[in-house]
């Protein structure tokens, strides 16, 4: 089963983003649902293949992408991985100031944390225990 991951940000927030994936999806021919506020799911046919993204708004400002399909990971989902490039130049297009900030089949399967985001996250918890 493949699965594809990615972060980008900064994303623009709110009925901005909402309406950037509605005409996605709608170019795509793909079903949008709204999951909640922050979570979409669309799903797709690709080369005959059922596909799955999955779309979280995180922070206020990245975007977690999910691409799932029961294409093999064995040859490297060649057509899962052709559809991850295509939603994320759609989405940089419509996002100039956006960036991938990271992509599991470039940078690993897990994310890695930077040690100083690691730092600002426990001083911010730190800070809000304290009050």
């Amino acid at each position: 089963m493949a699965r594809f991951e990615a972060l980008i940000t900064p994303v623009a927030a709110g009925s901005e983003l909402r309406g950037e994936l509605e005409q996605i999806a709608q170019l795509w021919g793909g079903a949008l649902t709204w999951l909640d506020r922050r979570n979409v799911s669309i799903d797709l046919v690709s080369a005959g293949m059922p596909v799955k993204l999955l779309l979280e708004l995180q922070g206020g400002d990245a975007l977690g992408i999910l691409v799932t399909s029961r294409e093999g990971m064995g040859a490297g989902a060649p057509q899962s991985q052709k559809l991850l490039d295509q939603l994320l130049k759609a989405l940089l297009e419509r996002m100039p100031k956006a960036q991938v900030a990271f992509r599991s089949d470039r940078d690993g399967p897990i994310r890695q944390v930077k040690e100083g985001a690691i730092k600002r996250h426990i001083a911010i918890i730190g800070a809000s225990s304290a009050d």
